[in-house]
């Protein structure tokens, strides 16, 4: 891949200017209304790669399939309780 320097010959001792980047915080478009918090556990490195794998398969492989799944299986485990 090349660099791209045509933006440094714009001017001289004049930075080049910047590139359009869309307003990501923005354009969040998540419905959590509730504070977030982390949940850590330690599993087997065989137990990690199935449940990622399973994520991935069911919500894409994609930032978030693990907790979309976690959350899936909590309202089960929940709806089963009660």
């Amino acid at each position: 891949m090349a660099t791209n320097i045509a933006k440094l010959k714009s001017g001289k001792g004049a930075p080049p200017p910047a590139d359009e980047t869309p307003d990501v915080i923005a354009e969040d478009k998540r419905s959590e209304k509730e504070a977030l918090r982390p949940l850590q556990v330690r599993i087997p490195v065989s137990t990690f790669e199935e449940f990622s794998e399973r994520a991935g398969r069911e919500f894409g492989f994609s930032h978030g399939a693990k907790k979309q799944l976690f959350l899936k299986m909590w309202k089960a485990y929940k709806a089963q309780n009660m």
